[in-house]
């Protein structure tokens, strides 16, 4: 006999691809193109001062899995339009209920328990490295993908931990990354999910919060450079029930085959002394299926130029076989039905990033 879950697991397969299209279900582009890396593909030594993370949507709750499982190797983080840690709770009925919609209720007791079984376990690092971390939420009034509700409980949670929080719920945004640079009305919720609300910046916000002082941005020419480098040589390989074992490299764990730096003038010489920034798309935004769209439009290069910080973008990709025909982050275990640990270090995804991390820290 089929396990009640297991059985609800598969009626909902329809309804979680309908679930990642809402997330962020932006129109397919043109194919990446970028510098290509340092000889090897790898990605470049530096001196790093300090290490943050930001995302939107399916990338803001990858922002926050990262944020609490190396809490301490971030020194903040900026979440754009997501939910509270561990929310989906590894069932993609609930991801597409409680933690988009708000149709489902959330009990943030389950969160907090996990968190601290996590945490006993060693999976995540110590709760309290979050009550040093200042940390920016931002939720558009305006968006009906990502219920406020929703975002309520991640600034609840991060409250229940004390965090630093800096929550923005007052600008009329629907869903997407906030940039200037963005094709898409501030109040509107379209393709490409980058929204335009001029003269709000929320770059200038979410970075100040940070790092505690941000320079105005460079708003001519770009001063750096985008490179492309190869993200197999960090991936973490697919083991039984979690990726696809057929497979090597990163394509093994839902993840391209190809990420991106941005390296102002200042920080391209060797060991250069700067600040990383993650970045994390959402659903859709992979460079798959729109190019460099959000590497070019996220903003945030343009003030890498001003204030001596580097700007890895990861990169998920689409994958039916592995269902995330979105190219969604791994945020409700969709690598198998080993994936339970898709939230703590031992995420293959979350690992990922980190050895990319750890690369550029040398």
């Amino acid at each position: 006999m089929t396990h009640p879950r297991t059985g609800l697991r598969r009626r909902v397969t329809v309804l979680a691809t309908a679930f990642v299209l809402a997330v962020a279900g932006l129109t397919a582009g043109q194919a990446a193109r970028g510098v290509p890396a340092p000889a090897g593909g790898q990605l470049p030594r530096l001196a790093v001062s300090g290490t943050y993370v930001t995302g939107i949507s399916s990338g803001g709750y990858m922002a926050t899995q990262l944020q609490v499982a190396y809490s301490s190797r971030f020194d903040g983080a900026a979440v754009v339009a997501a939910g509270p840690y561990w929310c989906a709770m590894g069932d993609v009925a609930v991801a597409l209920y409680a933690c988009a919609d708000s149709t489902l209720p959330r009990d943030l007791s389950l969160q907090y328990a996990k968190t601290a079984e996590y945490e006993r376990d060693g999976k995540i690092d110590p709760t309290a490295n979050l009550a040093t971390m200042p940390t920016w939420l931002f939720h558009g009034s305006q968006d009906p993908t990502v219920k406020r509700p929703v975002a309520d409980d991640l600034a609840a949670y991060y409250r229940h931990y004390g965090t630093p929080l800096t929550y923005q719920s007052a600008i009329a945004a629907g869903h997407g990354w906030i940039s200037p640079r963005g094709p898409v009305a501030c109040d509107a919720t379209a393709a490409p999910y980058i929204n335009d609300c001029s003269p709000y910046d929320a770059q200038a916000e979410s970075l100040w919060v940070m790092f505690g002082s941000v320079n105005a941005p460079n708003t001519g020419k770009p001063r750096g450079t985008v490179t492309e480098f190869s993200q197999d040589p960090y991936a973490v390989p697919a083991s039984p029930g979690v990726g696809d074992v057929t497979r090597t490299g990163a394509a093994a764990i839902g993840m391209g085959s190809t990420g991106y730096l941005y390296t102002p003038r200042d920080c391209a010489r060797p060991n250069a002394g700067c600040t990383v920034v993650v970045a994390l798309h959402g659903c859709q935004q992979t460079a798959e299926q729109i190019g460099r769209t959000f590497v070019d439009r996220s903003n945030l290069n343009a003030y890498a130029d001003t204030n001596r910080f580097v700007v890895l973008y990861p990169q998920a990709r689409p994958d039916a076989t592995l269902g995330n025909p979105k190219g969604c982050w791994d945020w409700w275990g969709y690598l198998g039905p080993g994936d339970v640990d898709y939230a703590t270090k031992r995420g293959p995804q979350m690992a990922t990033v980190m050895n990319m991390v750890s690369a550029l820290s040398g």
